[in-house]
């Protein structure tokens, strides 16, 4: 069974929405900044950020394999018809799980998702997109995001070249938050397996930013195929609750990293604006 989790939402303007899921202390958490870590996800359509910010929600939130029940948080407009090519998300949309006991995770989350680049509606589609994201985070009078903590590009496994779109998101990146990105920006690899992901030497090849050559790429690996996937049809269980498992470490170890991570102060980000 899969519930859509119940949320207080507060609309910032056209195209931008903000959604509050209430925990235990939300009044002492929208306070204190320094119990929050706010990360915002840019990728191509296609690239699967929405369904790895609901593989996020489930693990921050404890669900097991086992468990009957799946999590959905983010909201699809369903007034649009949706195909592969054309972006599932047509909003900035910040999500903010206020931490409760039994979560994951020891703190607060905001997750920014993003409309995806290079969809049907061309490249005028994809400047709307960058505009959108330059007001969400300018704007102050409802989200009060003072910085930003993890900064994602969402790209698939395979690639072994960045596409024109990818390489416009990673210059989106740079004319939003100013060339000095490197502690803050990191490569979430979707669709990906044990194996390196292709697109780690794809994005390395692009000039990714880096903290040092040595260092490499920052990236986390994730798979979210079996998130919605029936526990109950024991001929492919066991396979299925492996991959479960491998995705669990993945979202630990992209979390206890983001624990560790420095804000990034988005006062230089309205200036570069």
């Amino acid at each position: 069974m899969v519930y859509q989790l119940n949320t207080k939402e507060r609309s910032v303007g056209e195209n931008l929405r903000y959604f509050d899921i209430p925990g235990t202390d939300t009044a002492s958490s929208s306070q204190n900044s320094q119990n929050r870590k706010v990360i915002i996800l840019m990728g191509a359509t296609g690239s699967g950020k929405s369904t790895l910010i609901n593989g996020m929600i489930n693990y921050i939130l404890g669900v097991q394999w086992k468990d009957p029940f799946r999590f959905k948080c983010v909201r699809e407009d369903s007034s649009v018809v949706r195909d592969e090519a054309h972006s599932q998300t047509d909003s900035v949309t910040a999500y903010t799980l206020h931490h409760r006991e039994g979560m994951a995770i020891p703190y607060s989350i905001t997750l920014i998702d993003t409309p995806g680049y290079g969809d049907t509606r061309g490249i005028e589609r994809d400047k709307e997109i960058t505009k959108c994201i330059h007001l969400f985070l300018t704007q102050q009078q409802e989200i009060q995001i003072d910085q930003i903590h993890a900064i994602c590009f969402v790209a698939a496994s395979g690639n072994s070249r960045l596409t024109p779109t990818q390489r416009y998101v990673l210059d989106s990146v740079l004319s939003i938050f100013g060339k000095d990105v490197k502690e803050n920006i990191r490569l979430l690899v979707t669709f990906a397996d044990n194996a390196i992901p292709p697109v780690v030497e794809a994005c390395r090849a692009a000039h990714f930013p880096m903290t040092s050559p040595s260092a490499g790429v920052m990236y986390n690996k994730f798979n979210s195929s079996v998130l919605y996937a029936s526990n109950e049809k024991k001929e492919d269980s066991r396979i299925k609750e492996i991959m479960w498992n491998m995705g669990q470490r993945n979202y630990k170890s992209f979390f206890t990293m983001l624990e560790n991570m420095n804000g990034r102060d988005l006062k230089s980000t309205r200036q570069v604006i």
